[in-house]
């Protein structure tokens, strides 16, 4: 037998085991994975396109116990599955089942004894979600494996499950990233499995097979649903209405296999039954690893405080969702640091395992399950007091507003549109601003997205405090600030009553088309910026529409408007400009106003050099190492995908001598160490391409590069922690700069205005910052906006004679907007800049000291980082090459 099969053996071993009660179990009624796609389970890493083969072939042998269907397709174009198994009487009445569900999701129009009635006669409905990193490949076998069991009409322990449970299969969440994977893998693969950590097979290269083709961490897209996988998997969600789902992972090799309970910290908005159920699944997962000779392990890691994981959003819906990790081959073994070799079938039989348990913990309390599920909506509708209020009318940009609305129905929230002015909370509304009533089935998926703060529980504060004195790192998992008002900069409030005014339902559209204010454009027209603004922007581009930009306020015809406006002229445009600029306005939802004169009465004229015209830059960016593969996919996600702009991605190695010339702008992606792979003459490369009239971006930790001494781009150095004798902090080479502490208005410009190891690092807060209106980078921008700051590069504001700090934090007791930052942290960060710009020779620098384009959800500064990428090279002089 070779070493594949050996290893395999022990995945059908197992659940021959585990379905003893079938006396005729070995008949094989479905078909085998070996059968249908040419290897057994744990033998090879199945592709994408047999795992649907093998699911619609048990479809085809029992039709009566399995349904199939799609809910989404990727960006590579392949289909996302879901099979349903169940009993032959429940998979006939499936409809019925989904229907029962939600009624149980709606207590206001199902009643205490409807829901008994329904409850009596319906089964749980299970959710198994896979392999939703696609380098993390057990689970979608393991899916298989127990999708061949629940088919089986002749185990008879698998069918009495089916009585009390509907199985919804999600086996491949991923398969443009396990595609990738397997590919890299199968590459490096010699005549046998190498369990090798150096072996080629298991070195993936740039990117990864974790992420969608889109580089994006699809585990971290549930409430900002950016991505068509996730948009397909939350709207299958919401119809199906589970009470049961599994979100399954895997994890370092040295590691077992974790199910919950969870660490701490827990989100406190988490219903209590939830988590008590968590422990039941729980100690049976841990009952059947111990039948089988499996180890693992609970509440060490991996917490439940963030709500934007495949477990975290769904148990806002009432489910009991919970996360499963595998300790990972990484191919088809793996050498684990005691020496032991792991095959991928042992992680396929963990899966397996865990998988069969859950099934089995679901139909044992399907009745306690249910009734808690109806509980759980019941609570939302009765301890729901007041409503959150979110003002579209006063809003920066009320496009962010309508988009953040659009989003909150997405994650089955009730939004209502004010149909006419109204007070709240001791303030004035308009007709338009949307009011979010707490007492709804999912009032706890409205307070922890809604709330400003969600607080970390305070005994474990202690312990992190307790664990930085003795010098190690604290135990938070991912952000803990993520407040959908301040990510997107919209003005919201939690009023403690409901308003009591009329409002009409809003739907899950996320763009609200708009319509041209005014019909006498003789001279043309004016577009508000902001995010519609932008989309403007970009298709008139497109569509080589002159635009002209008035990056000051000014006021024209009696009406006032904002720096940063755009000017569309009818001179230089086609003859159809009318329809072209209705048709952009729909499909933007930019505020579009008709201009019957170009005369201002104040402010900069639109003829004047202080308004700008915009030309179609032509994009590159670094790709490949050493960026951050999700750095580099959301810089790429907002320009093409949102925006509707080419990027061209350029290996990073290539731009240490490539020709810029034929581009305007290039962006620098969040990542490692650029003087590694560019080298010396590449850095000189990217100098000379700037003096000559080149916008160079940095974001979040590419900064680094462009606050090098030796790179002569920005004159701004990276700080190190605050020490008592400031001399001693200083780096020998003058990369970084001792960390210092600004405690005022007054010590902030002092320090500007006269030029004079790492911080710890932060989890994820958000940050109140202040904008300079009166820079180009700054027009059109909101005065304040909220900042995610990560990790622990902090910078020194620039002087004013070495370039502007367009964007700056504010001060020590204002600096925390949402989440938890430590004090030592709070002070260093108070003051110091988020963006920067300065002149180099004829072009632009312009660093952001944080990634601006964050898993695409950070929509009050998109408008910050379009405005680098088209305004600055309109004030870059000369510039580079033709336009797009």
């Amino acid at each position: 037998m070779s070493y594949r099969r050996r290893a395999a053996s022990s995945v059908l071993a197992l659940s021959l085991a585990m379905a003893a009660a079938a006396p005729a179990a070995a008949q094989q009624n479905p078909p085998t994975l070996e059968a249908v796609v040419g290897h057994d389970s744990g033998e090879r890493i199945t592709r994408p396109a047999d795992v649907r083969r093998y699911f619609e072939a048990l479809r085809a042998a029992n039709p009566d116990r399995m349904v199939m269907g799609d809910y989404a397709t990727t960006w590579e174009g392949r289909p996302l599955l879901w099979a349903a198994v169940g009993s032959p009487r429940n998979i006939a009445r499936l409809e019925e089942i989904k229907a029962a569900s939600r009624a149980l999701g709606d207590p206001r129009k199902t009643s205490p004894d409807q829901a008994r009635a329904l409850i009596a006669d319906m089964p749980v409905i299970v959710w198994m979600a896979y392999s939703v990193h696609g380098n993390e490949i057990s689970p979608a076998d393991a899916a298989m494996v127990a999708a061949r069991r629940l088919t089986d009409s002749l185990d008879a322990e698998a069918q009495a499950w089916l009585q009390n449970a509907v199985v919804v299969f999600v086996p491949t969440q991923n398969p443009d990233g396990r595609e990738r994977f397997i590919n890299s893998f199968e590459a490096g693969l010699g005549a046998q499995p190498n369990p090798d950590p150096l072996s080629a097979e298991r070195a993936e290269p740039w990117p990864s097979g974790r992420f969608n083709h889109n580089l994006f961490d699809l585990n971290r897209d549930w409430f900002i649903q950016s991505q068509p996988e996730t948009q397909g998997h939350a709207a299958l969600i919401r119809e199906w209405r589970p009470q049961v789902l599994v979100d399954s992972h895997e994890m370092g090799s040295d590691s077992s296999f974790f199910f919950p309970p969870e660490a701490d910290p827990l989100n406190p908005w988490i219903y209590p039954p939830i988590l008590e159920a968590r422990e039941r699944f729980g100690r049976n997962n841990g009952m059947r690893f111990d039948q089988a000779g499996l180890n693992y392990f609970t509440r060490e890691t991996y917490d439940a405080f963030y709500p934007g994981y495949g477990d975290g959003w769904p148990a806002y819906f009432g489910a009991v969702s919970m996360t499963y990790e595998q300790g990972s081959a990484r191919g088809l073994a793996a050498r684990r640091s005691t020496g032991e070799v792991m095959t991928y079938a042992d992680t396929v039989k963990g899966h397996l395992t865990a998988t069969l348990s859950t099934i089995e913990t679901a139909a044992r309390d399907r009745e306690r399950l249910l009734n808690d599920f109806y509980a759980f909506h019941r609570d939302g509708i009765t301890g729901g007091r007041g409503a959150y209020v979110i003002s579209r009318a006063s809003a920066a940009d009320p496009a962010a507003a309508d988009k953040l609305a659009g989003l909150l129905v997405r994650s089955g929230l009730e939004v209502g549109r004010a149909t006419a002015a109204f007070s709240a909370c001791g303030q004035n509304y308009r007709p338009g601003d949307f009011v979010v009533n707490l007492s709804q089935p999912q009032r706890r998926m409205a307070e922890t997205l809604l709330a400003k703060d969600v607080p970390l529980d305070s005994k474990f504060l202690a312990e992190q405090e307790a664990r930085r004195a003795r010098g190690l790192g604290d135990e938070i998992y991912d952000l803990t600030g993520w407040s959908l008002p301040l990510l997107f900069n919209v003005p919201t409030q939690r009023c403690a009553s409901a308003p009591s005014v009329q409002t009409t339902a809003v739907g899950p559209e996320l763009i609200r088309p708009a319509v041209v204010a005014g019909t006498n454009a003789t001279y043309g027209y004016a577009v508000h910026p902001g995010t519609a603004g932008m989309r403007f922007l970009t298709a008139a581009l497109t569509d080589k529409l002159p635009i002209r930009s008035i990056e000051e306020p000014f006021t024209l015809d009696g009406k006032a408007y904002p720096g940063g406006t755009f000017i569309v002229p009818r001179a230089g445009s086609p003859a159809d400009l009318d329809a072209h600029v209705r048709r952009l306005a729909a499909g933007s939802g930019a505020q579009v106003t008709a201009l019957a004169t170009s005369w201002v009465s104040s402010g900069p004229n639109v003829g004047s050099d202080a308004a700008v015209t915009l030309r179609a830059p032509r994009v590159a960016m670094a790709w490949d190492d050493p960026t951050d593969p999700e750095s580099a996919g959301s810089i790429r996600h907002v320009l093409e995908r949102e925006y509707g702009w080419p990027v061209t991605p350029v290996r990073t190695r290539r731009l240490s001598s490539a020709d810029l010339s034929r581009y305007q702008v290039l962006i620098l992606p969040s990542g490692g160490n650029y003087e590694r792979i560019l080298g010396e003459d590449g850095v000189a490369n990217l100098r000379a391409w700037v003096q000559n009239g080149g916008v160079l971006i940095g974001v979040g930790s590419a900064s680094r590069l462009l606050t090098d001494p030796d790179a002569k781009l920005l004159d701004s150095r990276r700080e190190n922690a605050v020490v008592k004798d400031a001399d001693k902090a200083e780096d020998a080479s003058g990369a970084t700069a001792a960390g210092t502490e600004i405690a005022s208005d007054v010590d902030y410009l002092e320090r500007v205005t006269h030029r004079v190891g790492s911080p710890d690092s932060v989890a994820g807060v958000l940050a109140h910052a202040v904008v300079d209106q009166e820079h180009w980078l700054g027009a059109g921008v909101a005065h304040e906006l909220s900042v995610m700051v990560r990790g622990s590069d902090i910078y020194t504001p620039l002087t004013r004679d070495q370039g502007t700090n367009v964007v700056r934090l504010a001060g020590p007791d204002q600096v925390l907007a949402s989440g938890q930052l430590w004090a030592e942290n709070r002070r260093q960060l108070a003051y110091k800049p988020v963006a920067m710009a300065s002149e180099i020779g004829r072009g632009q620098v312009v660093a952001f000291t944080q990634d601006v384009t964050m898993r695409a959800f950070l929509e009050g500064l998109k408008p910050l980082f379009l405005n680098a990428v088209f305004r600055g090279p309109a004030h870059a002089s000369g510039g580079n090459g033709e336009e797009r």
